[in-house]
């Protein structure tokens, strides 16, 4: 579940210390509690496109299947009696725009233990979207065997199950690397990314006639473990 939100700038840096200091360790109590998987908070980073030009960060909530996700406990509201801090200010504060909820059903993913810097999120529409899970075998095939030399220490596919309307994309990937070095080489074909058969590169971009519908640079902020 992807929930954007808009900070304005002169309110940022309190914002992320407050997202350190207290909602990181309320959504920890609720992974270790398995309401969810994981959470973080990612921020945009500027001059590298976005579906809202506004938008800069964004709420990742991460849940084993759709049933945990429904069955979730607010844990949101737990900051008074964890805290003493009213929920509201946390959340809900006048320095704070939602931008609503974006929910996927993840297709395919790599895990890894070491630690992500920056994320790029991927948009598309592709014109089959379950030959592009199919062709995702092989591209998890190909990341697998440069994620450690390549930087890349994250990657995954999913598809969109809600909002469902025909100006939004129907499918969406994470690359997740170590440094900007590394992240700017794969958005140019390099790091993870090189050295893609052509036949895969080819019913690849078959399915996107398109190409990518948006592309967007996100650095990491906090997280549970």
């Amino acid at each position: 579940m992807l929930s954007p939100i808009i900070v304005a700038d002169e309110d940022k840096d309190d914002f992320e210390s407050m997202q350190m200091k207290y909602v990181t360790p309320l959504a920890q109590d609720a992974v270790d509690g398995k309401s969810m998987k994981g959470w973080v908070l990612l921020k945009k980073v500027p001059g590298f496109g976005s579906p809202d030009n506004k938008m800069n960060y964004v709420w990742v909530a991460v849940f084993d299947d759709i049933n945990q996700m429904v069955k979730r406990k607010q844990w949101w509201l737990n900051s008074e009696s964890k805290f003493g801090i009213p929920s509201e200010i946390l959340y809900d504060s006048p320095e704070i725009e939602g931008r609503g909820n974006y929910v996927y059903k993840t297709e395919r993913q790599i895990e890894t233990d070491a630690p992500g810097k920056y994320v790029i999120f991927n948009w598309a529409t592709p014109k089959d979207v379950t030959k592009m899970i199919d062709l995702q075998a092989d591209v998890e095939k190909h990341f697998r065997k440069n994620i450690i030399k390549s930087g890349m220490v994250g990657w995954g596919m999913a598809t969109r199950i809600i909002p469902q309307a025909k100006d939004r994309s129907t499918a969406f990937w994470w690359d997740v690397y170590d440094s900007m070095e590394n992240t700017m080489k794969h958005l140019a074909g390099g790091a993870a990314g090189e050295g893609f058969s052509k036949e895969l590169l080819s019913d690849f971009n078959e399915n996107l006639p398109n190409g990518w519908d948006n592309r967007v640079i996100f650095e990491i902020v906090t997280g549970t473990q």
